[in-house]
């Protein structure tokens, strides 16, 4: 069986471009990778993984911490999951049911290099409890972070939030409600806080009874709908956490004769495929991108050198629910 050495020899390259080759290191010229990868496939190499684990001190695993696989979180993990391959890591996943044993668990996989890296959906655990892991590996978020040691890969939901506020007053809306996702995030924090920024910009009541809390799924928001129906005055507009939410608004909403948008405008966030099926207006959250640049970023510890990061921001999605 070849070695690297021999096939560096019969593609007429240097042992070490051979190595970069196999490790799909990007500064490599084209033409020179497919002579490389000719002579690979004509001979049937296949690199001895044990090997090449133990010349570079790892196991090409990172970890993904996740409370669970759902409709929400699987792009990003999806996503994750392919540009790491493109890059030669695997991945495992750790589900935790919002335990901070299961994310324990993965930390502690760090610690004793069974994974190379982790990356963090969301989580229970505080990130003074998880820093300290972070001299065993790299540690991303993809929630916001205040952390010297914990990167995070994120949007300013402040942002997002505020493009929808303006957008519905623009239109004409006055009574805005929100669904809140997870009360502890500073990613609903800063949603709190765009709220009241732009309808105190504008003069607007602020309305404690419009504001719903740990809302998650298309059943939370059938749920809000028959809660609206119940107040003396209810709101002409909605702000939902997510496009489930959006869907199980606009459903629910059909089914108790509400028109939409003339009796209740609704909004979802993300722009997941559901929202262009259901054509519910919604603000675009680049996900894969933001899955790519955690990589990039974890690859950039790892490997000692970097991979282009993309601007991330996002956008209004105009459709027929405002």
């Amino acid at each position: 069986m070849l070695n690297i050495k021999e096939i560096a020899k019969l593609s007429n390259v240097s042992p070490s471009t051979v190595s970069r080759v196999l490790n799909n290191h990007p500064y490599v010229k084209e033409e020179t990778k497919k002579k490389v990868l000719k002579v690979i496939e004509q001979f049937d190499y296949v690199p001895n993984l044990n090997a090449v684990k133990l010349k570079r001190g790892r196991n090409f695993l990172i970890g993904i911490i996740t409370p669970e696989i759902n409709e929400i979180l699987l792009p990003y993990i999806n996503s994750f999951i392919s540009i790491a391959n493109e890059y030669g890591y695997k991945t495992i996943t750790y589900s935790t049911q919002n335990e901070k044993d299961g994310e324990l668990d993965a930390l502690e996989a760090l610690r004793r290099k069974e994974i190379d890296a982790i990356v963090i959906t969301i989580r229970r655990t505080k990130w003074s409890e998880i820093e300290p892991y972070s001299k065993y590996g790299p540690i991303i978020a993809l929630e916001r972070v205040d952390s010297d040691f914990v990167p995070s890969v994120y949007l300013d939901q402040y942002i997002g939030y505020c493009m929808a506020l303006e957008y519905l007053i623009q239109k004409g809306y006055r009574k805005i409600s929100n669904a809140f996702g997870r009360m502890e995030g500073l990613n609903t924090f800063r949603r709190i806080q765009a709220y009241r920024d732009v309808l105190t910009k504008y003069n607007l009541p602020i309305i404690e009874e419009y504001n719903f809390t740990n809302i998650y799924s298309s059943t939370d928001g059938e749920k809000i709908v028959q809660r609206i129906l119940k107040l003396d005055d209810p709101p002409s507009a909605i702000i939902c956490s997510n496009d489930y939410v959006a869907a199980g608004i606009a459903s629910e909403a059909k089914r108790k004769g509400l028109e939409v948008p003339r009796d209740l405008a609704i909004i979802g966030f993300d722009n997941h495929l559901m929202a262009k099926i259901l054509d519910i207006t919604t603000i675009h959250n680049p996900i894969k991108e933001q899955a790519e640049n955690a990589f990039k970023l974890i690859y950039k510890k790892l490997e000692n050198t970097s991979l282009a990061t993309v601007p991330l921001e996002f956008q209004l999605i105009k459709r027929k629910t405002t």
